[in-house]
């Protein structure tokens, strides 16, 4: 039960945080600072949401030591997807600068959130 609400409180939190970025997102275009793709957004988005739900998973079912591992798989697989959408997306190469620093910002997010998964799990 304590690992489960864990898990549920970790989740609300990277929710709220993601709307806040969402936010951030509009609120830039809409001040015309800078008019990025949400589709863009989306994906990382839900790279990082499936990441999150597995560990997190896997850390409410007590599986030891296959958190970190599971993490690396995502991180190379979000990696390889920005690769794919910096070819295959015009706007992408347009605003690769701003499109990184969001990726970065939910890679932090999820560094912070397997630290914490980690820890506890000790």
């Amino acid at each position: 039960m304590k690992n489960f609400l864990v898990v549920l409180k970790g989740l609300g939190l990277f929710l709220v945080m993601s709307a806040l970025l969402f936010v951030l997102q509009w609120q830039l275009a809409e001040n015309n600072v800078i008019a990025l793709n949400y589709k863009i957004h989306i994906l990382i988005f839900f790279i990082t949401l499936i990441s999150l739900l597995t560990m997190f998973v896997v850390f409410a079912l007590e599986k030891k030591n296959i958190i970190g591992f599971i993490f690396l798989g995502f991180v190379v697989f979000k990696f390889f997807a920005m690769g794919y959408i910096a070819v295959f997306q015009e706007e992408f190469k347009l605003n690769i600068i701003p499109y990184f620093i969001l990726y970065w910002i939910y890679l932090t997010i999820e560094v912070v959130f397997v630290l914490k998964l980690v820890k506890k799990q000790d």
